[in-house]
């Protein structure tokens, strides 16, 4: 039986003329894992806020189950709330919360015989209702979502943004539910969480719907695949791996399709025009013969009505639709990169610590000129603070660092970059490199092509202002990166084409992600600071 039936779902928004997405239909079964794929506004969150009930189709319907449980976490950060991290979650069982609440208001006093008996009675109801395996689960969950002792006993005023994200996360992951909706879970997670957190997902009973770009994750948590691309949806009946292979076997059948027809079509034009010159030549007596009116003219019409009947033919058949085509991501030469000295950074014994959390010690490693460095660790280990020690934006508490001969360093911010909201992303990119033609060039292989590069940049997403601000660093003539999290909300393809061209820079690149596939295609070279060892002992290298 199944949980949810969406029939011929659109919707439109009133500001545009066309349809954000069409006759989307679907339906999920129990056990179903669905990865909802495709652009960056294509209509993925939305779909998810039209599944429950946020907001309502222009047409199509979608009916669920009778009593189905239904549990939602939403892209956007949430506000912060009174209480720490695990009362937060532990809301996700009211009622065991409230029997927590009584019990600690009661636990005050319990010299009063009155107030003893309602403390064991209130006990009693919360082991019952299975109160201490759910603050187990909960204890749980936190930390597989990278929650320390300290954070958790941390008020949620005092967390950050990417903090809250994880704690609404884990408040859907305790609720009991049938059906889940998870919008973009992995984006402030590091790769320890992303693997904890497919371990549990394999281990719900509940059905999901999750909105992914995380390419190794999509492999391991989804069963079945529906991508939203130019207003129409797709259902794979199979995982991520197995909707890129029928995906490209859809895109092959489809050109030879097209191509098939196109030659069938030539082929019959010129068939024709072939038969029409002879009936010309036809209808005209062979010299030394009499000439006969009546019998070559009516061969000529022949040979004429089976030209006509092959160009018929072509006009009747139905035309192939030309496939849609996406630019390839053109040869870079990067003309305005120079070339560094062998050794393009060094770093001998760097360590760094607040107060007495030490992010890491004894930390020295060399990069060699156009080598890729991924840094990896955990959340708080210290992966941006690092950057911003090279930089020169922090110090660090003991060790050195040098830049090689002819470096040119340029930074890539975790937060986004500061730029002219008011100007285009040509605008933007011309202020550093003052040659149209490059400038465009480099914003297409980022997938920003015609009018999207004339737009003001505050009229963008996030994930279109991160392409305008890595345009703008490739142009910029450095020959150094240094990036932190370059693909956050980026979607797929986006994230294959800043791989694509990152992958030509001549330059050297040290990168943070928690990106498994991005790291896998651009790094030769990683440095683990979760790996980093003690005071005086010898630091992390790359492996």
């Amino acid at each position: 039986m199944s949980l949810l039936n969406v029939s011929g779902l659109s919707f439109r928004y009133l500001s545009q003329p066309a349809p954000l997405f069409s006759n989307v239909t679907f339906e999920v079964s129990p056990g179903d894992r669905i990865g909802l794929v495709g652009p960056n506004g294509a209509g993925k969150t939305t779909l998810l806020r039209l599944l429950i009930g946020e907001l309502g189709p222009t047409s199509g319907e979608t009916i669920r189950t009778t009593g189905l449980r239904l549990g939602y976490v939403p892209q956007e950060t949430p506000a912060a709330v009174p209480g720490t991290i695990e009362q937060y979650a532990g809301a996700a069982r009211p009622e065991l919360a409230e029997l927590r609440a009584e019990m600690d208001a009661l636990e005050t006093d319990l010299a009063s015989p009155a107030r003893a008996a309602q403390y064991a009675d209130a006990l009693a109801r919360y082991e019952d209702l299975g109160g201490y395996a759910f603050e187990a689960v909960t204890a749980r969950v936190l930390e597989g979502l990278g929650f320390d002792d300290r954070e958790r006993a941390l008020e949620m005023s005092q967390l950050s943004s990417g903090q809250r994200a994880r704690s609404e996360l884990a408040k859907l992951l305790l609720a009991p539910g049938d059906l889940l909706f998870i919008d973009e879970p992995t984006n402030h997670l590091d790769i320890a969480a992303c693997e904890w957190l497919e371990g549990y997902l394999d281990g719900l009973t509940a059905a999901y719907i999750m909105v992914s770009h995380d390419r190794v994750f999509l492999s391991r948590t989804t069963n079945r695949i529906i991508e939203i691309v130019r207003g129409a949806a797709t259902v794979y009946e199979g995982g991520y791996d197995f909707f890129v292979e029928q995906r490209a076997l859809s895109e092959r059948e489809a050109w030879e399709r097209y191509e098939g027809q196109q030659r069938r079509a030539a082929a019959a034009r010129q068939a024709s025009e072939r038969r029409m010159r002879l009936a010309d030549r036809v209808a005209t007596a062979p010299g030394g013969i009499r000439p006969n009116k009546d019998f070559y003219g009516r061969k000529a019409k022949k040979v004429a009505r089976t030209a006509r009947l092959l160009r018929e033919r072509v006009e009747r058949e139905p035309e192939a639709e030309k496939p849609w085509e996406e630019q390839p991501i053109r040869t870079l030469d990067f003309p305005n990169v120079a070339r560094t000295g062998d050794i393009a950074l060094r770093v001998e014994g760097l360590s760094k610590s607040y107060g007495e959390k030490r992010l890491f010690s004894g930390l020295s490693f060399a990069i060699g000129r156009g080598e890729r460095w991924a840094l990896l660790g955990p959340n708080g280990t210290g992966k941006t603070t690092l950057l911003r020690i090279l930089l020169g934006l922090e110090s660090a508490d003991e060790g050195t660092f040098a830049f090689g001969a002819r470096v040119k360093v340029g930074y890539f911010a975790q937060e986004g970059e500061n730029m002219d909201l008011a100007k285009s992303a040509v605008e933007v990119c011309l202020g550093v490199y003052n040659d149209d033609t490059w400038v465009r060039t480099i914003l297409g292989c980022l997938r920003l092509r015609g009018e999207e590069t004339t737009r003001s940049v505050g009229s963008m997403s996030v994930g279109e202002r991160s392409k305008v601000a890595m345009a703008r660093l490739l142009l910029s003539g450095a020959n150094v990166l240094l990036l932190d999290e370059p693909t956050n909300h980026l979607d797929i393809e986006a994230r294959q084409a800043v791989e694509a061209t990152l992958m030509q820079f001549p330059g050297t690149i040290l990168f943070v992600s928690h990106d498994r596939y991005f790291i896998e295609m651009l790094a030769n070279n990683e440095i683990d600071l979760g790996s980093r060892r003690e005071p005086g002992s010898e630091g992390p290298h790359g492996v």
